[in-house]
């Protein structure tokens, strides 16, 4: 009877002991998860695009007459000085080459312009001898009417026909003027190249119209050039802005004088501002071709900024981040525990250890982090990241980390 009644009481223990296994093996175990809190803080919201330096007054110096620039001797980055440093030297073009059609006409041109010339010297001679004619018949005619043999008026007459032959000797000089000036006009158009009497103007020093650095050298060589050829480009570094592209829905929201910090340069952010948020926008193709309407946005540099950072130059890419609004001390979430629920945005609380749908009204919100408006107070547990396990009612809790040595 007592072997009977041992045997129960093991028999029974087994029992009991994987009943209980069993039992514990499928009560639900919570879900880990990833936990945070509502806490308070500073909220930053803000907008970035990429963005990239630019001197805020560059120059373009053009050639201002064709002919042969000479090398440009400066290089990049060189200092100049405003109407100090000869930046480019240019000699004026030289006559060209003449075809025979051509020369043929030249040439027939200086002899038709010396012949006008011959033609204008002999009315000279003949407007000279009626001038001298007219003299004699004024000394002959004052010595008749001296005589009383001739009346006064016709020694009007006299000196009226010697003034007439003055105005014509007039007259036939100047003709002759003009034709010496048209046989030059004729005889330089026979000039070939190399053969310049060397009384034409001589080099051309080109001055710096600022003072800066050149920024960059278009056209360094020697060679012939046009008239507005661009030459070089001059600015000063010293004076950099940022011109940013934005979304025109982002834009709108940006405000001149809205502080920005410029990340993405190759250092640590630095400060700045908006100067101007150009009021015309444009059309941008995007990489994925899609057309976007993008506004200019321009950036100064921070006072002081620049002067300690003289590496950043023209051209340079850079982040600029504008702050649209700044918020002190707020109630906060992270923005990782938010999702919309019918179109409401909704967290899961965590309520003694269980997964609570709690409705909330968001304020400002940023990459990190949204402000709570109502529905949470501070200290309360959200689930971050709420993947499709965790639902109303589940029982939840903080995932630990495990780490192998």
């Amino acid at each position: 009877m007592t072997k009977i009644k041992a045997r129960t009481i093991v028999f029974g223990g087994m029992a009991l002991l994987v009943a209980g296994f069993f039992i514990f093996a499928f009560i639900p175990k919570p879900l880990p998860v990833d936990m945070g809190s509502v806490d308070r803080g500073d909220l930053t919201v803000h907008t970035s695009d990429d963005g990239r330096t630019q001197v805020r007054e560059l120059y373009v110096v053009y050639a201002p007459v064709a002919g042969r620039l000479l090398r440009i001797q400066g290089e990049e980055g060189d200092p100049v000085i405003a109407g100090e440093t000869v930046i480019a030297t240019m000699r004026p073009s030289g006559p060209g080459f003449l075809d025979e059609r051509r020369s043929k006409e030249a040439e027939a041109a200086v002899a038709a312009a010396e012949a006008a010339l011959a033609l204008a010297q002999s009315d000279v001679k003949r407007a000279q001898a009626e001038v001298d004619f007219a003299k004699a018949e004024i000394k002959r005619t004052r010595e008749l009417v001296a005589n009383k043999v001739s009346s006064p008026a016709m020694l009007d007459r006299a000196e009226l026909g010697l003034r007439t032959s003055e105005a014509q000797l007039d007259t036939a000089q100047s003709a002759v003027r003009v034709r010496r000036a048209d046989l030059e006009v004729a005889r330089a158009a026979l000039i070939a190249p190399g053969n310049e009497d060397g009384t034409g103007p001589g080099l051309i020093e080109i001055k710096s119209p600022i003072s800066g650095r050149i920024m960059k050298l278009v056209h360094e060589s020697e060679g012939v050039v046009l008239a507005g050829t661009p030459l070089l480009e001059l600015g000063d570094p010293a004076e950099l802005e940022i011109i940013a592209d934005f979304l025109s829905h982002e834009a709108v929201k940006v405000k001149k004088g809205a502080r920005v910090e410029i990340d993405g340069w190759g250092g640590a952010p630095l400060e700045g501002f908006v100067r101007l948020v150009e009021p015309k926008g444009f059309t941008k193709v995007s990489a994925l071709g899609i057309e976007e309407q993008r506004v200019n946005i321009i950036i100064d540099f921070a006072p002081g900024v620049l002067a300690a950072h003289p590496e950043i130059g023209h051209g340079f890419r850079v982040e600029p981040r504008i702050v649209i609004s700044e918020g002190k001390d707020v109630l906060r979430i992270p923005t990782s525990a938010l999702f919309m629920d019918n179109r409401v945005w909704s967290v899961f609380q965590v309520i003694g250890g269980v997964a609570t749908i709690t409705p909330v009204e968001i304020g400002r919100m940023n990459t990190d982090h949204a402000e709570v408006i109502s529905g949470l107070s501070e200290g309360d547990l959200v689930i971050l990241y709420p993947s499709d396990s965790v639902h109303e009612g589940i029982k939840v809790e903080s995932r630990k980390k495990f780490f192998r040595v």
